[in-house]
């Protein structure tokens, strides 16, 4: 089978596309035959060798995937012919990922795919909307007519945000540079959409608000971003850090977060459980059936052009980059 492997730590030269053996499933494991994988940003800093403990070189980075299973469990939840997505797991990670014709995949970790989406839409979803989940309602504890602000909102999991908060009937402030994309986040059905841009994207925020502030913050970007996202904080307001994209290290001015009582919490899906994951996946596709809503892609490449689908990644699409694995 083909898969693109990472040979050594650096960038997207050094990714491989490689004939390799197809993986044999352990226990608890069924073979995946992989229709569609999706890029995320944390591929690009697994790439980098900025994880912690990575998986053994060379390995296939890649965590999201909607495939076919081909090998099942004997007695398993999964026959052979049926179409799953990928929730959160180890995969891309600390063993071998999407990135690949096939993958082994724990059967616990799958869960189908939706009615009426397509495998684009299955691939999309999972870690983002899982993220997204986290930093709302696990860790962040929106609730309804609460104020949230999305950083970064025309990432995938800015859209994702966009669509679960508002389900959930609070109200959305979300921060994108591109007007085109600000007009496309208010039709998601953010209440405000502010150029992140601009210098005083702060007192625009405020403003939109009739000087009001936020109960939460979806924070994608950090770097510069996140003192002014902590000064927009209400009264035990919460910011849920989930991105890097504009900065690995921040200034934070420590008394503001005293006196505002405010939490600043970092949060990764893969501390979630695999219970957890599936009850979360429950629950996000109940939240966006109610809005009639689905995972926004962005473009999709053929396995043979990663690398360029990398560096689209990087132009700061909206919503998902995916992969065609069968093309």
């Amino acid at each position: 089978m083909l898969a693109w492997r990472l040979h050594q730590f650096g960038d997207l030269e050094d990714l491989g596309l490689d004939e390799v053996e197809t993986p044999a499933p352990g226990r608890g494991e069924v073979l995946l035959k992989v229709e569609r994988a999706a890029l995320n940003p944390a591929d690009r800093y697994m790439i980098r060798g900025q994880y912690p403990k990575p998986a053994p070189l060379p390995f296939s980075v890649g965590r999201d995937a909607c495939g076919v299973v081909v090998q099942p469990m004997e007695r398993g939840s999964f026959k052979e012919g049926a179409r799953a997505v990928l929730l959160r797991s180890d995969l891309g990670v600390s063993r071998t990922g999407t990135l690949a014709e096939y993958v082994a995949v724990p059967e616990e970790s799958l869960a189908p795919l939706p009615p009426g989406w397509s495998p684009e839409e299955g691939a999309a979803a999972p870690l983002t909307f899982l993220t997204a989940y986290q930093a709302l309602f696990s860790r962040g504890e929106l609730k309804a007519g609460e104020t949230v602000l999305v950083t970064g909102a025309s990432g995938g999991v800015g859209t994702a945000a966009i669509m679960l908060a508002k389900a959930a009937e609070a109200r959305v402030v979300a921060l994108s540079r591109s007007e085109e994309k600000r007009a496309q986040l208010q039709v998601l059905g953010a209440d405000f959409v502010i150029d992140s841009g601009i210098e005083a994207w702060e007192e625009a925020v405020k403003r939109a608000l009739d000087g009001g502030r936020v109960n939460l913050v979806v924070e994608n970007l950090g770097g510069p971003f996140l003192q002014k996202s902590i000064n927009l904080l209400a009264f035990e307001g919460r910011v849920m850090l989930v991105g890097l994209l504009a900065g690995l290290k921040s200034e934070v001015v420590l008394g503001l977060l005293i006196h505002k009582c405010a939490r600043l919490q970092g949060l990764s899906v893969s501390a979630y459980s695999v219970a957890e994951s599936q009850q979360a996946w429950s629950n996000i596709l109940a939240l966006l059936e109610k809005e009639d809503r689905r995972p926004l892609v962005d473009r999709v490449f053929p396995l043979t052009q990663v690398p360029a689908a990398f560096e689209h990644l990087a132009s700061g699409p909206l919503g998902k980059v995916v992969i065609d694995v069968t093309a």
